[in-house]
């Protein structure tokens, strides 16, 4: 990260706002000082001018001038740089959900992405800011206090407010490249024009960013989890490998019922392992017990994804008269990842056995010539079959198939865009309403326009089963012969015409191509084809389409009722939003037409002299019971199917404010603002906020406000959503976690109030200049829209044993028993380790948070022999961080988490530092400029129970240096080394061994820009 200035001086200013040049070069209409420019046109949280820094609400401001002496740094990197900010998203990382990755959300005060509003031109945007266009940007504004009476709703934690150059007349280029150990680094390329010196003005830009691959295996932090020993890390070790343990079975039951012997038959004997002490070692495995060759699957992914962003952006100005003015900007982002690389097989938590769980979910039939040899190699006779305790399709060996040979693991793909067209008027009435000419409209539509595409693979549970059988691969058209279980049984078409068997066994696979490993249990000539391997996965496509329209019409004017201190000022105004979002997901494995893990037209008989039954949901107490839940959990081995979805929403709401200037010293606002959405929902609320220079260089400025967050458009009660999740009692694995919609969603609300203090002056001499500013934040929210308990949680609490074991079975005495889905039932001293496979919890309003702290800036400028220096200093101290209590199914699950100063897993890696802090020491001298940052981020404590790899985690100190050499007056070069010290981020027991969400993986890069003006 680099080091920023201005009113945040000092933060890694790393904005993808990299381009938009130094005055001179475009002959800027405006100011030529753009600092000072800055602090006279400020808007943002008023719909009433003010003044960047001594207004009442807490405005930071960021010049993009003062940014390119950073050497025009990106987007995401700015935004994990900000002090007021929390977890980010962006970087690869997968586990935090991968339509994330490349898609910067701003998170202020670390309330959610979806908590900040972002604006464009003081205007409405998607939250993914791809298309925000970096090189015609002037500078942007982030206001730190909550803004929904302004802005409505989504404005609890702030207001971030790009804003582009006036009136820019010439051309500019611009390219930068990142040198990154490693990697083939990162680069970009732009362009500007701009025409247009009189009454119109038309700019146009075009940006293009690349990202290079970075392996996990490229950084020490990563690749240190790999070796088991004492102190590692254990997160990214998974126990559900296809190295595993086999139960050899008698004869199948005539009758199938949902027990692993009701459907596979008696047990023959003990388990049988695939694999020795030895033998998983020689593939970097981890050998924990008879059954279990744990692998680490770390090496498949990567630190950073090959990653390309898009954005166009063109302005059109035009003084339509001496009060009138029009402005017109439309832009586009795109962002494209060909992968995002996942593990090679997603984990099994269910399978298409008639029992629920983990355990004995497959069956391989000794008529399978795998299981003959295996059977054979291992001297067991009298076996009709087998079932794997546990078994992960690809695991140990990669999968060489599914990304065509680049990469080993099972990639995702992303590939999402958003664009934007904004257009209003601004004047007096005076053109239109002579009687009205001192009254000022703002009159404007905006519309948004999103498409997200990603993809999400899952092995397709019922199909393995029918390759385990013989009836593997798309061409296979045997005849089912056996109406008395799921599947295709005709013993003599097995493997014949077109239909293929799956080798489960350790005999399929080479060796761990990613660490170049061998395994010493591998036969040539037994693994399993390609075209086989890739018919076991569906890709589950989604495609989201978002759209949003707004129209703002506001009025503002003079009162004409004079106070001691001026004027009052009046502003009113309306504002209509129309939401609209569809899903579509075009497979049938995916889209909900298959319910449960056999798809409809297989066959199932319910005893003799019954007829067959469709598997389709019904009671597991029903004597028709065949093993599909009543949540209809789909053919997927890990995830629930996604439904395709449609929804709408209208927003309709007045407000109104009011400057009273009571002294010449003394400044008040108020406003309210009134909100119904067409769902029969809505909020009332409210703003005051003032400031008053005491004296001189002192001015003391206040805001309270009420807040509020509608539910999210497209939550659709009673909707089953599945994702992966890790479980403290479960060895830290990696089982499903099911999140279902409340059918009483209601609005979450917030307080928020700020009391700020301002000093401005000279400093020890008249030629030097000094700023210190001092706020105080307190934000407490209501109903929170999420979930409403953590699934490590709940599981925690059923295996609340010594040793994480069951302690009752008795759901009367613990009601959540019911929310977990065991692997063979439950029993008292059962461990939490392989005896369950998923977590259901609710999604719905639950606890709310308060977070409160202090915001620090200062700056000291002085002339120093023949330059200037500036020394800069943003810090954010939070004092408390709380989430309230919390209770599921009359259980209290918390009482209320301290989260300050902890890795907060529990709320998915959220970590809250106490303190972030960035130092700036700046000296420019005539065309040179010399940039010095350090950056802080305090340490946090894991708070999961027992010791965990970085339990104490570090502090992270970061140190950047920039050159800026203007040469001519229309040409710039720069030179950056961003951590000087090669500092990794500091550890954590999380899958990379980091925190992507704050920290970064590059370590110390040199990067170097060219600028030039034509």
């Amino acid at each position: 990260m680099k080091v920023g200035l201005n009113s945040a001086s000092g933060v890694a200013l790393v904005i993808a706002i990299a381009g938009a040049g130094l005055p001179a070069w475009g002959q800027e209409k405006a100011s030529s000082d753009q600092s000072t420019q800055v602090e006279e046109i400020v808007v943002t949280g008023s719909n009433i001018r003010g003044s960047a820094l001594d207004a009442a609400l807490p405005v930071e401001v960021y010049s993009q001038a003062d940014l390119e002496k950073q050497g025009a740094p990106t987007a995401l990197e700015f935004a994990k740089s900000l002090t007021i900010s929390g977890p980010t998203t962006g970087e690869s990382y997968y586990f935090g959900g991968p339509t994330l990755v490349g898609s910067v959300n701003y998170n202020l005060r670390g309330l959610g992405a979806d908590k900040t509003l972002v604006l464009l031109n003081g205007r409405r945007m998607n939250q993914n800011t791809a298309n925000v266009p970096s090189m015609a940007l002037a500078r942007t504004e982030i206001l730190k206090d909550g803004a929904a009476v302004i802005y409505g709703a989504d404005a609890t934690g702030g207001v971030v407010n790009f804003i582009t150059r006036d009136k820019f007349v010439g051309m500019e280029a611009q390219a930068q490249y990142k040198h990154i150990k490693g990697s083939k680094g990162d680069y970009s390329v732009g362009v500007m024009g701009g025409i247009g010196e009189d009454r119109v003005n038309l700019l146009v830009s075009a940006e293009y960013e690349h990202r290079s691959r970075l392996g996990t295996l490229e950084r020490d932090f990563s690749k240190a989890s790999l070796n088991p020993t004492t102190g590692y890390n254990p997160a990214p070790w998974s126990t559900l490998t296809n190295l595993t343990g086999w139960q050899a079975r008698g004869p199948l039951p005539a009758t199938p019922s949902a027990t692993d012997v009701g459907e596979w038959g008696p047990a023959v004997g003990g388990i049988v392992s695939d694999f020795t002490p030895a033998s998983c070692a020689a593939v970097g495995g981890r050998y924990d017990n008879a059954f279990t060759c744990a692998y680490n699957y770390i090496s498949y992914y990567r630190l950073v994804e090959k990653q390309d962003t898009y954005r166009l952006y063109a302005q059109l100005k035009a003084q339509i008269t001496d009060s009138m003015k029009f402005h017109m900007d439309a832009s586009y982002g795109r962002v494209n990842l060909p992968q995002v690389m996942g593990s090679p097989a997603q984990p099994v938590s269910r399978g298409p056995a008639l029992a629920t769980g983990a355990v004995n979910q497959f069956y391989v039939p000794i008529t399978n010539p795998f299981a003959a040899d295996f059977a054979a190699a291992h001297g067991i006779v009298g076996a009709q079959g087998f079932t794997p305790i546990t078994y992960r399709l690809f695991g140990h060996g990669g999968n060489p198939y599914y990304s065509g040979g680049d990469g080993f693991g099972v990639a995702d793909k992303i590939d999402n865009k958003v664009w934007r067209v904004s257009a209003g008027l601004t004047g007096d009435l005076g053109d239109l309403a002579p009687f009205a000419k001192a009254v000022g409209y703002d009159f404007a539509l905006t519309y948004n326009d999103a498409y997200n595409y990603n993809t999400h693979a899952d092995t397709i549970g019922y199909r393995l089963q029918e390759a385990l059988n013989g009836f593997g691969g798309s061409n296979c058209k045997a005849v089912d012969l056996d109406p008395s279980r799921f599947g295709t049984q005709n013993a003599a078409a097995a493997g014949k015409n077109g239909c293929q068997y799956w080798n489960p066994f350790s005999t399929s696979f080479k060796g761990q191509p990613m660490l170049g490993l061998s395994n010493p249990s591998y036969v040539a000539g037994k693994e399993n084809p390609e075209d086989l391997a890739l018919w076991m996965f569906d890709p589950r496509a989604v495609e989201t389409l978002s759209h949003n329209f707004t129209a703002d019409l506001v009025f503002n004017g003079r009162s004409g009722v004079n106070l001691p201190g001026g004027e009052i000022g009046w502003a009113l105004g309306a504002q209509y939003r129309s939401l609209a979002n569809r899903v579509n997901v075009p497979s049938a494995f995916n889209n909900g037409s298959i319910q449960c893990e056999w798809p409809s037209n297989t066959t199932s008989a319910n005893g003799a002299g019954s007829g067959n039954l469709s598997p389709t949901p019904t009671s597991t107490t029903s004597p028709n019971f065949r093993g599909c839940t009543p949540d209809a959990p789909g053919p997927f081995v890990l995830f629930a199917p996604t439904l395709p979805s449609q929804a709408e929403q209208s927003q309709y709401s007045l407000f109104g404010e009011l400057q009273i200037p009571l002294f010449s010293t003394v400044d008040i606002q108020l406003a309210a603002r009134r909100e119904k959405f067409s769902n029969d929902l809505g909020a009332t609320v409210y703003k005051a906020s003032g400031k008053w220079n005491v004296w001189g260089p002192l001015t003391l400025r206040a805001s309270y406000g009420t807040n509020y967050q509608t539910p999210p458009l497209g939550v659709t009660p009673g909707a089953i959503t599945v994702a992966a999740r890790t479980y403290t009692v479960a060895a830290s694995n990696w089982l499903a976690a099911q999140f279902i919609t409340d059918a009483n969603l209601k609005p979450e609300t917030a307080k928020t109030s700020n009391i700020g203090a301002i000093w401005q002056s000279r400093g020890f001499a008249d030629d030097h200049r000094l700023r210190l500013i001092v706020d105080y934040f307190d934000i407490k929210t209501k109903d929170q829209i999420g979930q409403v308990a953590d699934p490590n949680q709940i599981a925690s609490l059923v295996f609340n044993g010594a040793g994480g074991t069951i302690t009752t079975c008795d759901v009367t005495k613990q009601p959540l028993l019911a929310r977990i889905t065991f692997n063979s039932g439950c029993a008292v001293g059962m461990s939490g380790v392989g005896s369950f496979s998923a977590v259901s919890t609710r999604y719905g309003n639950g606890p709310g948070q308060t977070t409160k702290g202090f915001d620090f800036q200062g700056s000291y400028g002085l002339p120093l022999g023949p330059g200037d220096l500036d020394i800069n200093v943003t810090a954010t101290r939070v004092t408390e961080l709380k989430t309230g209590p919390t209770t599921l199914d009359g259980v209290t699950i918390s009482t209320g988490d301290d989260r300050l100063g902890t890795l907060n897993f529990a709320t998915f890696a959220q970590a809250a530092p106490k303190w972030r802090a960035n130092l700036g020491v700046n000296y420019g001298l005539g065309r040179q400029n010399f940039r010095l940052g350090v950056n802080f981020v305090s340490a946090v404590k894991d708070e999961r129970a027992g010791v965990q790899y970085g339990e104490d985690g570090e502090n992270w100190i970061t140190t950047d240096f920039t050159y800026r050499l203007q040469l001519d007056g229309d040409m710039a070069l720069t030179a950056t080394v961003a951590n000087i010290f090669d500092r990794d981020p500091p550890p954590a027991q999380e899958e990379f061994g980091y925190d992507p969400w704050t920290g970064n993986p590059l370590g110390r890069t040199f990067e170097i820009g060219f600028k030039k003006a034509f």
